[in-house]
């Protein structure tokens, strides 16, 4: 792999000519679906990230971001996603710039502060309006990834559907019968998207949580980890945020500015949202949020960490009334 690194920092324009010396590696980070290393380079002086499968990365999320960087990420607003100088299939290598020393990355992905939660989410609003608005990127998404597994929100639901009554079984007796009544209900949630979203082309970044933005002082937010973009209504994100990944004690008092915030954004970026359908997306992405955590279980994330999503949840679900 490090022989992989050298050869492809030496290809690039204002690389060449450095000596192995130069360019040192550093692991930052190994999990199940990818390894991350920086590359610090002595001259010219800069650093860059270097990202590789890892060795449990069965859902193929290092192929997607590398695709995502290659066909999608060239075409976005400048400071929505990191430049991307190399996505290299051969050797599966995605190389990218070093926002450390310009941006900040939340200590804890649950308590992102109010400012980091807006800069959130009108990050979020702009990849929505930008791409809602653009029928090529689309149409370039669904020609470079329809090779993928689960490449799709329609693909993901069946397979949430093919375990949801097994999980069921499991947290039946965790929760109260309104609930799980709630989540057992939950077999037509593929109707229900299709019908309010027919022709849905936004590009939906499908892991929107605190820990994959790097805030600037601008103030902006940095869109990183694309591993799960997929494409659909921008309200699936919103509630992926709002829903799964705040505490409801923030969600419940920043919603409706963040809300407003949204649908600003979608505005300056021209896509206007209709309020009442922007209103039974949202609640749609509310229920698609329950995906997440029944995928997580399934795929043998912690169970503090699905069940705590489980929980924001259905929170989130009774306080727009979808549980009484």
């Amino acid at each position: 792999m490090i022989e992989a690194i050298y050869r492809n920092i030496l290809s690039l324009d204002g690389f060449r000519g450095l000596s192995r010396q130069q360019i040192h590696v550093e692991p930052l980070q190994t999990l199940a679906h990818s390894e991350v290393y920086r590359l610090t380079i002595d001259s010219p002086s800069t650093s860059l990230i270097v990202k590789r499968p890892g060795t449990a990365d069965v859902a193929g999320l290092a192929e997607r971001e590398r695709r995502f960087y290659r066909y999608i990420a060239p075409s976005l607003p400048e400071q929505l996603v990191p430049r991307c100088l190399l996505a290299v299939e051969e050797d599966q290598l995605l190389i990218i710039e070093d926002l450390s020393t310009t941006h900040r990355s939340i200590q804890d992905s649950s308590t992102p502060t109010r400012e980091e939660c807006l800069c959130l989410v009108r990050s979020l609003a702009t990849l929505h309006g930008v791409t809602g608005n653009d029928p090529g990127l689309a149409k370039a998404w669904h020609a470079n990834s329809e090779d993928l597994p689960a490449a799709t929100i329609n693909q993901r639901i069946d397979f949430f559907l093919i375990i949801l009554q097994p999980f069921i079984e499991t947290i039946r007796d965790r929760f109260d019968p309104g609930a799980v009544d709630f989540i057992t209900g939950l077999h037509d949630i593929t109707e229900r998207i299709q019908a309010a979203s027919p022709d849905a082309s936004s590009l939906i970044h499908g892991d929107a949580h605190f820990g994959n933005a790097l805030y600037s002082t601008a103030p902006q937010a940095c869109l990183i980890d694309w591993g799960m973009p997929m494409l659909g209504f921008g309200e699936i994100d919103l509630a992926h945020a709002l829903a799964l990944n705040l505490p409801r004690h923030l969600a419940r008092s920043w919603q409706a500015e963040m809300m407003s915030a949204y649908l600003d954004q979608l505005a300056a970026c021209g896509a206007p949202a209709d309020a009442a359908t922007f209103d039974e997306r949202y609640r749609l992405g509310v229920v698609y949020s329950f995906v997440n955590p029944v995928v997580w279980w399934q795929s043998g994330v912690p169970e503090p960490v699905w069940l705590s999503a489980l929980a924001n949840s259905l929170d989130a679900a009774r306080d727009i009334d979808l549980i009484r």
